[in-house]
């Protein structure tokens, strides 16, 4: 009975303990982020199937006011090809968590052109 007390008491510190480091670590990682000013070369670099850049630059891009003025050939030549299309919407992946093949959390940029060519509205899909 008391053998059993202590694997209990042992299984919950343990895994009090991880969450505790589990917080700390998300906490360490986005206080490292800081949002940086959009940069071309920067925006395409891709580093072992991830981009390291994009989530400190979409802000920046998101809420800019020049993007908005630009039209569909503008953009892409702007970030570059985007990852995929799909009819008149552009999508530009910002951040992914896989395990193994399976993407656990994605993070992408969504452009939609409208019929005349320009931006209709900016969103990011989670």
């Amino acid at each position: 009975m008391g053998f059993r007390i202590f694997k209990i008491f042992l299984i919950i510190c343990c895994i009090s303990c991880n969450n505790v480091q589990d917080e700390k670590s998300e906490k360490m990682k986005t206080e490292a982020k800081e949002e940086i000013k959009f940069d071309k070369a920067r925006w395409g670099m891709m580093d072992r199937g991830e981009y390291p850049y994009r989530e400190e630059m979409l802000h920046d891009l998101v809420y800019n006011d020049t993007i908005r003025t630009l039209e569909k050939v503008e953009i892409i030549n702007l970030l570059g090809k985007p990852d995929r299309t799909n009819e008149n919407h552009l999508y530009y992946t910002i951040s992914q968590k896989k395990l193994g093949f399976w993407t656990m959390h994605a993070k992408t940029l969504v452009i939609k052109i409208s019929e005349n060519n320009g931006i209709e509205w900016i969103k990011i899909h989670e």
